[in-house]
């Protein structure tokens, strides 16, 4: 029942049709990006055999952008992998980073070139960089609504086939972040309730949410990563990122 139940609802999750929801706060890809991906990620999908492939974001470089989509296997919290492309149909793997390259890519302060192969310094290049701006957005700011995830009994976060949105007033959670298993709630209570509230995991006013009047959709923006954004809409959520892949290290003296 649940591989029926996870099949039938990872099929309609996602859709690039949804970044038109974001489309007023100027988050998103152009019309004929957005026309190639309809049809460039579903093969992804199945090339891949993973369960789902999603528009992630596109990161700005100086001299070309990079659209991003990330392939889910089994979790929707995590173990993703990621795709890089600049036409939304060429897409190419990126690499899985040793701790000796993602230290060395933490160390850069400059940002993107808009070249893959780029050589930043010695085997380091910029599809090393990428990925990491990549993994670091993905772990901070990754959020769904409360209640649209559940833990499967394999232990990975899948969509609830039982969630149909939440209030305007409901919470978020971060993908990245799991609470410890409570032995005083039910093994139901606490596949309902893994993941903590995304406010948590952020400086204080960290997250900004409206409705836009203009779709009626539920808008999320992070403070801490400028350009992200995530949105809620009866049973449609997800989010993307565009921008240059900088933090907002001062984000905690802002709200101060």
């Amino acid at each position: 029942a649940w591989g029926g139940l996870y099949r039938s609802v990872t099929a309609a999750r996602m859709d690039v049709d949804d970044l038109e929801l974001l489309a007023t706060v100027g988050a998103g890809v152009s019309l004929a990006h957005r026309s190639a991906m309809q049809s460039s990620l579903p093969l992804l999908r199945r090339n891949y055999k993973l369960s789902a492939v999603r528009a992630w974001g596109k990161l700005s470089g100086r001299t070309g952008d990079y659209l991003i989509a990330s392939g889910i296997r089994s979790s929707w919290s995590e173990d993703k992998i990621f795709f890089f492309c600049a036409d939304g149909v060429s897409w190419a793997q990126l690499p899985v980073l040793s701790d000796d390259e993602s230290a060395a890519c933490a160390a850069i302060t400059g940002g993107l070139e808009g070249d893959i192969a780029h050589v930043l310094q010695g085997e380091l290049r910029e599809e090393h960089l990428l990925v990491y701006m990549v993994q670091q957005i993905e772990s901070d700011a990754a959020v769904a609504p409360t209640g649209a995830l559940v833990l499967h009994p394999s232990g990975g976060a899948v969509p609830n086939p039982a969630f149909a949105g939440t209030p305007e007033a409901g919470g978020w959670v971060a993908l990245g972040r799991r609470k410890p298993l409570d032995p005083l709630r039910s093994a139901s209570e606490n596949r309902a309730d893994f993941l903590m509230p995304a406010e948590d995991t952020l400086p204080k006013g960290g997250l900004v949410s409206r409705v836009d009047p203009a779709t009626g959709a539920t808008i999320l923006r992070s403070l801490v990563w400028p350009g992200f954004f995530a949105f809620s809409k009866g049973a449609r959520y997800g989010y993307f990122y565009c921008g240059d892949g900088a933090k907002n290290a001062d984000v905690a003296l802002m709200l101060s």
